[in-house]
């Protein structure tokens, strides 16, 4: 009956004082994974709470249309999440998109699968984590992919592991545009390899990577929700299964006396008024993100010291709980090319017939991520003078080997026929990206409460460009891009591919974006802080003087000078979405929340599961090494049950 049905969602009241073997808090990409890896056990009860529903749309399988954050409430898109104002950013804020709903983030993102390179890892144990290293966790990254873009390799689960096919689907592209040829020499000319396979444990710490996406046969997106919690699987298993959405978990009911959390306390997000209460009878695993994890802990009184009673919440457990936020942020640097050139072609009459490519045959641009390759590069692996790579450093080193964690690259170079500014540029102009990325800042943020009210946004202070280390990064990714930039505009492709968003251009078109700015995003004015000071960074009333004085603009990475890319660099970069690191996992609690069986400190029987718990940002795009924390963390919740019975 069930491919007929509906999915079958429940709401509040039909679990209000039920009880359940497992909650699970949060039907995102963590969710998802550990709610289906526990459910396969026949003799227990799962239950997922998550906030939004399910919305599995035309819009949500096309892959690149679904990548649209604009497309509000059709992909269940969280777009009133404001970071606090940025002094790093001329007190700018950045909009901290998320997407509710069973499936998450893998219903919006790129579709990219990169598990991160070896000395990410590497990182990770050095800090003690030694159950954490990537010889741990490489069987899992093998359980879940179906490399089909690489049938003869034994390293992604093929002839050595031939029945190791998981879930995910990953196939590779590439783009229809004549500049990808000219690129890649211009990659060779920095000194960059090509690379086929991102996640091949072999693979140099550097190079020009074709990427693996999560798109299947027919051209449509893999999520989550179509590979672990589909309607066939909810059906079937809806005996022991049952998935509540429409639900926002208030706190959790803990006993830090007795080291247990005993069950979930439940707000209707559609009648907020309502409460409702749900029982644990063995564990409860919060997998609600690297920003509603922490605010679930400290609504629960699981905190810092003084973090929850400002709010009037009495602290039960003191613990680093959001004391820490890392993400990735990225730099635009914007070439214009012919439309013909750019996904700016679907703007076109030519954009009804690639609708038609894809739902008739799955093809087409409609098809397809918005990224079939990217560069990583170490800035300490760079020729400062010539803005190429060394492949061994001063003394011989390579810097090629993946598996050192100070070969781990700190630049994500991405390439994007599109924009890659939030807000569209209102010109004329039809662009491409190179997209600088810092991947490895040392910056830190944190997560706080804004208030009680569990339906209020948490106080987030987003952590670019605190520390002048990244700022020092930034310049580098900045010239090196543009070097870049220059190798193409060199070779015979056929068009100018004039650089019109970058540092030492014209600022009239930057300037023109800045002033269709919502007040949101609008700059606070403040004074100039110690980080301006202490890093040399101009302030922006100063740069802009310096070009209406007469300085030149069109200029190359090798005049434009510090002073530009920082001015460039405060007014335009922006979040890459890939938040983490607020409940940290560590060998002791002063500096973690979690253990390595990913058990918050103090309590027997709750455990974390998402990017939160992740102790250092792994250089890659972070839906990977996520599922692989839920993967594993089923696997040692049924280590733990192991044997024993269900009540």
């Amino acid at each position: 009956m069930w491919p007929f049905s509906s999915y079958p969602e429940r709401s509040p009241s039909e679990i209000d004082g039920k009880t359940f073997d497992y909650v699970i808090v949060g039907g995102g990409t963590a969710g998802c994974v550990v709610a289906s890896r526990l459910s396969e056990d026949r003799n227990v009860s799962v239950l997922v709470i998550e906030k939004g529903h399910v919305r599995d749309n035309f819009v949500s399988r096309m892959p690149l249309l679904s990548q649209n954050m604009f497309l509000g409430d059709l992909l269940q898109v969280q777009s009133n999440r404001w970071s606090e104002p940025i002094p790093g950013a001329n007190g700018r804020r950045n909009r901290l998109w998320a997407v509710e709903g069973i499936g998450g983030a893998t219903r919006m993102n790129a579709m990219l699968w990169t598990r991160g390179f070896p000395g990410d890892y590497a990182a990770w144990t050095e800090t003690g984590l030694e159950d954490w290293g990537y010889e741990q966790l490489e069987p899992y990254f093998r359980k879940i992919e179906n490399a089909i873009a690489h049938p003869n390799s034994k390293s992604r689960g093929h002839e050595e592991w031939p029945t190791s096919i998981g879930p995910i689907e990953l196939r590779q592209f590439s783009f229809p545009f004549a500049w990808t040829t000219f690129l890649d020499e211009a990659i060779r000319k920095v000194g960059l390899s090509h690379e086929k396979d991102i996640n091949d444990h072999m693979a140099p710490a550097m190079g020009s990577f074709k990427l693996d996406v999560a798109i299947d046969r027919h051209g449509s997106r893999i999520s989550v929700l179509t590979a672990y919690l589909n309607k066939a699987v909810a059906s079937e298993r809806s005996d022991r299964l049952a998935v509540c959405t429409g639900a926002v978990a208030s706190r959790l009911e803990a006993n830090a006396q007795t080291g247990l959390v005993t069950g979930v306390h439940i707000r209707c997000s559609k009648e907020p008024s309502k409460e409702f209460f749900v029982k644990a009878r063995r564990e409860v695993i919060v997998c609600s993100g690297a920003s509603c994890t922490p605010r679930l802990l400290l609504l629960s009184g699981i905190g810092p010291a003084g973090s929850s009673e400002r709010s009037g919440i009495p602290l039960i457990k003191e613990l680093p709980v959001g004391a820490t936020l890392f993400d990735h942020y990225s730099i635009p640097i914007m070439l214009e090319v012919p439309a013909k050139e750019t996904f700016h072609l679907l703007e076109t009459i030519w954009g009804i017939w690639h609708i038609l490519l894809w739902l008739f045959f799955g093809k087409g641009l409609l098809s397809l991520s918005s990224m079939a390759t990217t560069l990583y590069v170490r800035t300490g692996a760079i020729n400062r003078s010539t803005m190429t790579i060394k492949t061994h450093d001063e003394e011989g080193h390579n810097n090629l080997d993946a598996f050192l964690s100070s070969n781990v690259p700190d630049i994500e170079v991405m390439v994007m026929p599109n924009s890659s500014v939030e807000r569209a540029v209102n010109t004329d102009h039809t662009l491409m990206s190179l997209y600088p990325t810092l991947v490895q800042p040392r910056g830190s943020g944190k997560v706080e409460l804004a208030s009680a009210d569990v339906f209020a946004q948490p106080r987030i202070t987003y952590p670019m460009f605190t520390n002048k280390h990244d700022i020092a990064s930034a310049r580098i990714a900045v010239r090196f891009t543009m070097k870049l930039a220059e190798e193409l505009q060199n070779s015979d492709y056929p068009y100018p591919a004039k650089l019109v968003f970058a540092p030492g251009q014209d600022l009239d078109i930057l300037e023109e974006w800045e002033r269709a700015a919502p007040t949101e995003y609008l700059p606070i004015p403040k004074p100039v802080s110690a980080l301006d000071t202490d890093t040399h960074i101009v302030p922006e009333s100063k740069q802009g003087a310096a070009v209406g004085n007469g300085l030149r603009a069109n200029k190359t990475w090798e005049d434009v000078t510090d002073d530009e890319i920082d001015d460039y660099v405060r007014r335009v970069s922006h979040t890459s979405l890939h938040f983490s690191g607020t409940c940290p996992m560590s060998c002791d609690e002063k500096s973690g929340v979690v253990d390595q069986q990913l058990r918050v400190y103090g309590f027997s029987n709750l455990r974390i599961a998402d990017a939160s718990v992740f102790p250092k940002i792994p250089s890659c795009h972070t839906m990977a090494p996520v599922m692989v924390v839920a993967e594993r963390c089923a696997d040692l919740v049924k280590a733990t049950w192991e044997g024993k019975k269900s009540l």
